[in-house]
């Protein structure tokens, strides 16, 4: 990424001499500001947010310019793949002996954009962000305070930075092409929210290209984002299954979604994979023991964590590392899905 041609003040002097006003009421902004006018204190934050200043105190306590933590910004706890991969870098990071600070966003990238300037306050010494939806001025925050960081989830093409990634497109095309190899036509699809999670939408897309590339219409009306829960995979199976004709077979873009869709089907009185085939996403433990077992795609999660930590920790050090390593996938052919009923 290109560099602003003229360095943003970077300290209460520049923003105080940039908003017009005293240090001292930089200073009240920063540390106490209810005691700050408010049209006052939105001015100096303008300035602050601008130029993405952030207070520097704690950097200077410091005497070795190291606070061995990293920061982890992760969209949601609710989905456990999640947890696998933050384990793996908790791990490795530990053992390299530093401290792990996690973020959540909720998948919100204002929000994440502000709990990264904490992290960066905080003076971390590098951190692992999730995915590629990110507010527009994140990276320029982590540059301009020359704070290392590694991208996992998916692969940022015009980002010159590390990422640890599968393909989540490719992923995608491997379980619809499942589904169509089997002889289903008529398929559903219940994945996350593809306006704030660029993974759901690779996801989302590939379902649209393998029915297009098998002269299939995309039918909308069967397609149903939602949230990581139960309930929600239950909810966005009613929904598909009360839209004729009947599909016969659901590609759930995560296991979560797709043991919800399960029960649903179970609850409608139809068998699983009998009269209709269900596929997840990601492996989670409990696709080896829902019932019927759940076909699903794998991800490297626990693998990309690590490598991703490894990675950050290099980078840390300042040693040089390659832009993306892409990790392969696999399809978990269980009991879930079987040749469409004749």
């Amino acid at each position: 990424m290109a560099s602003d041609s003229k360095p943003p003040p970077q300290t209460i002097r520049g923003i105080a001499k940039a908003a017009g006003v005293s240090t001292a009421t930089v200073s009240r902004v920063i540390n106490a500001p209810n005691t700050v006018k408010p049209s006052t204190r939105e001015a100096v934050l303008k300035v602050i947010n601008e130029n993405d200043y952030i207070n520097d105190g704690m950097a200077r306590a410091l005497a070795g310019g190291r606070t061995k933590t990293i920061g982890v910004a992760i969209p949601t706890i609710t989905n456990s793949i999640y947890a696998s991969s933050t384990q793996a870098i908790q791990r490795l990071c530990q053992t390299a002996g530093y401290a792990v600070i996690l973020v959540v966003s909720d998948f919100d990238p204002v929000r994440e954009r502000e709990l990264i300037r904490r992290l960066v306050e905080r003076r971390v010494d590098g951190i692992i962000l999730t995915g590629a939806d990110h507010d527009p001025g994140l990276h320029r925050v982590l540059e301009r305070h020359n704070i290392p960081y590694v991208v996992t989830w998916r692969v940022e093409a015009e980002a010159a930075v590390p990422c640890v990634a599968f393909d989540n497109y490719a992923a995608g095309r491997l379980a619809m092409d499942h589904l169509l190899d089997l002889g289903h036509r008529r398929i559903g699809l219940i994945c996350g929210e593809s306006g704030v999670n660029d993974r759901a939408l690779q996801r989302r897309k590939a379902y649209c290209d393998a029915l297009a590339d098998r002269g299939i219409a995309v039918d909308t009306a069967l397609i149903h984002e939602r949230a990581f829960e139960f309930a929600d995979g239950y909810e966005a199976a009613g929904a598909i299954l009360s839209t004729p004709p009947r599909a016969s077979a659901i590609f759930a873009a995560n296991d979560i979604q797709a043991v919800g869709a399960m029960a649903a089907c179970r609850g409608a009185g139809l068998s699983v994979p009998g009269d209709i085939s269900i596929i997840g996403f990601d492996d989670l433990p409990i696709a080896q023991f829902s019932a019927p077992r759940l076909t699903t795609v794998r991800v490297p999660a626990a693998d990309m964590g690590r490598i991703a930590a490894e990675r950050l920790l290099a980078l840390v050090d300042g040693k040089p590392v390659e832009g993306s390593h892409i990790l392969p996938v696999d399809l978990i052919v269980r009991d879930s899905t079987a040749p469409i009923p004749t």
